[in-house]
Formats: C-alpha cells, structure tokens, sequence
C-alpha cells in the first residue's frame, strides 16, 4: 500500500495522464458549467492559452490535492496587466483537513512572487477568502469582475484578491478602486 505523498510540479504538457484525468473528474463534478456545451467533452484542465503550471501531492499514480497556476491579461480601466493566478484548488475528501490546499497554496504564492507578472490575482467565492488571505493574498474589497468577450459578459460572483508581486501591482489596485477588472473568461 502506498502511504508517501509527494509533492509535484508539472508543465501541463507534462502532467501524466492518470494525475490528469482525476483532476478532470473532480473539476467536471465541482464546476460542471465548465464543461457544458462545446466543453461538455473537453480533455484539458484550464485552457492551453493560459499556460497551466501544476501544482500537485500525489501518494503515487493517486492525486491527493492539486493547484494549477495559470498567466493571463487582464484589463483595468483600458490598461492590461500579466496576471498570474492559483486555480482549480482542490483537495479530494479522504484527504482534506491535513493541510494540503494550504501547502500547495503557499508554494504557487512562492512561484507567482518570483515570476514576471505585473500582480497575482485570485478569484473565490466569499467563503473561501479567510483561507487565501492566510497565505498573504489581499481581499479588493467591492471589486467588480466582469469576465468574457464584449457583446457577451457577465458579472461574476467571485471576490477578487490580489498579491503585490511587481512595480505596476500599485497601479491596479488603484485602479481596481474605481474600475472593474476585465477578463476573456473566468479561470
């Protein structure tokens, strides 16, 4: 019986395939809007254009937690920003409680510290900011996220929070202040 869990990192194009179809299983159950209409047999986890990065603990071929860190633009106020962004957070029931989401949290807030992008950005439901924050992200408050092509957006639910992470994170979060964040879609 396997009893190690590991941690993992892959590029997505490098995520082996067993890992790959259970996050495709718990992410089709936990977010079934995802994978409606043209999606509704979709084989990748967050779309190739935002280049996912994987974030894992695996007890051998068995996920047991998964992040994915994915990089996009967004605009603010007609400016665009390189945002990175924790997604597809998930931790399977037999495991949750043990800390698991926390530690793959805290390494993508290392990797997105150290990357290129302009500010971190996060999207969640309320109940889910007192764990995000733990690891340093910053709830906007009254931020407005409108995601989709124009002719067909919508206002999203989520709450945004945002990590300082480049000389131009300043800016957004002026920005933010009186101005909605723009997105192609929600992640």
């Amino acid at each position: 019986m396997q009893t190690n869990i590991d941690f993992c990192e892959y590029a997505d194009d490098h995520l082996p395939e067993v890992l790959k179809a259970q996050v495709l299983s718990f992410l089709r159950i936990t977010w079934p809007d995802g994978f409606t209409g043209p999606n509704r047999f979709r084989d990748w986890t967050s779309h190739p254009d935002l280049r996912p990065h994987h974030l894992l603990y695996a007890a051998g071929s068995q996920l047991v937690s998964h992040l994915e860190i994915i990089t996009t633009t967004v605009s603010v106020d007609e400016e665009q920003y390189v945002v990175q962004s924790p997604t597809a957070v998930l931790t399977f029931p037999a495991f949750r409680g043990e800390g698991w989401a926390g530690r793959l949290v805290a390494a993508a807030v290392a990797r997105i510290d150290a990357g290129q992008a302009d500010v971190g950005v996060l999207t969640c439901g309320p109940h889910l900011v007192e764990f995000y924050s733990r690891a340093g992200w910053e709830l906007a408050p009254g931020a407005t996220i409108v995601a989709g092509e124009d002719g067909s957006t919508w206002v999203s639910d989520d709450v945004l929070l945002t990590r300082s992470v480049g000389p131009r994170s300043a800016a957004f979060k002026a920005s933010l202040r009186e101005h909605p964040l723009r997105a192609a879609d929600e992640w």
